[in-house]
């Protein structure tokens, strides 16, 4: 498996909500959690690929890959799931730029992400009249 091109980056909300059994709220909670965990399993992966220690990529990259599959199967998903396997495979000489490209496509799925939590708070608001 290759990891997609950035165009394939898009997280789609009503996508999210469909698996969730159209549950809007629920899809808002994942969002925030996810949003509040992933600057930390994140760093678990690039600590991972720093120390070059497969297992430890493997482990790092097979979390993630499960918690940004709640949003997407392409992008950071392919890439981790590419991490994953290199670090099962003991084979970590791509690893670094691999890295890189994750850090991207997270980048982008957050921004899409926090769009989404925003306009889901704003709708949550009650309005003052």
């Amino acid at each position: 498996m290759r990891p997609s091109d950035t165009d394939e980056l898009v997280w789609s909300p009503d996508q999210t909500i469909l698996r969730l059994g159209g549950d809007e709220e629920l899809a808002g909670q994942l969002v925030t959690l996810f949003i509040g965990e992933c600057p930390r399993m994140m760093a678990q992966v690039r600590e991972s690929v720093e120390q070059g220690a497969p297992d430890l990529v493997r482990r790092a990259a097979h979390a993630f890959k499960g918690s940004v599959s709640n949003f997407t199967t392409g992008g950071p998903a392919v890439t981790a799931l590419a991490l994953e396997t290199m670090g099962r495979d003991g084979q970590l000489d791509d690893a670094a730029a691999m890295l890189s490209r994750l850090e991207h496509e997270v980048d982008v799925l957050l921004s899409q992400l926090r769009a989404f939590e925003a306009a889901f708070a704003r709708r949550a608001t009650p309005r003052a009249e």
